[in-house]
């Protein structure tokens, strides 16, 4: 077997791709991360997964931080997330990152040389494409979301996307 490159193994998940638009945005994911994106969200079934991406830069994302904290559930957030319907009456719908957590992973990108870069979170109902809760309750149109489906389990879904102003971009993915 000397000299003979190893094949990576195949992907078990679809990637979500926009529209042809010359000027659509690309970023440049690592399959190993993109791995390991579908790997949390998998190993966090029945519950929702969630966290923060860093990034090289927007183009690159590198690490993903897990988060545990979910303020979801609170009196400030609850009857938010409740206001768009029935299906938002299941408390294990939605998350609100505690801004504690955020503050000590944005230190912890900040001492690795990652700039933030964006939100993942697991879609376990729906397809791998924003919602009107997750385009409403978006803070910062300059970052990212990461949307993993594992409405199927044996073939997720993975879609990022800028969500602004109302609407979203479907942003192209290149696996590297």
């Amino acid at each position: 077997m000397a000299g003979k490159t190893p094949k990576s193994a195949p992907s078990i998940y679809t990637l979500i791709s926009p529209p042809s638009q010359p000027e659509s945005l690309q970023i440049f994911v690592k399959k190993t991360l993109l791995d390991e994106l579908v790997r949390l969200c998998l190993d966090a079934l029945p519950h929702k997964a969630f966290g923060l991406v860093g990034c090289v830069d927007i183009y690159h994302p590198r690490s993903l931080y897990p988060c545990s904290t979910n303020l979801r559930n609170t009196p400030e957030w609850k009857p938010v997330f409740e206001s768009y319907g029935e299906f938002y009456r299941d408390p294990d719908l939605g998350f609100v990152i505690s801004p504690g957590e955020v503050n000590v992973v944005l230190q912890t990108m900040d001492s690795r040389g990652e700039s933030f870069g964006g939100v993942f979170h697991s879609h376990r109902y729906l397809r791998a494409q924003p919602t009107v809760i997750d385009i409403a309750l978006s803070s910062d149109p300059g970052l990212l979301s990461f949307i993993i489906s594992v409405a199927n389990p044996a073939a997720p879904e993975i879609g990022i996307f800028r969500l602004s102003g109302g609407e979203y971009q479907t942003v192209g993915i290149v696996e590297c």
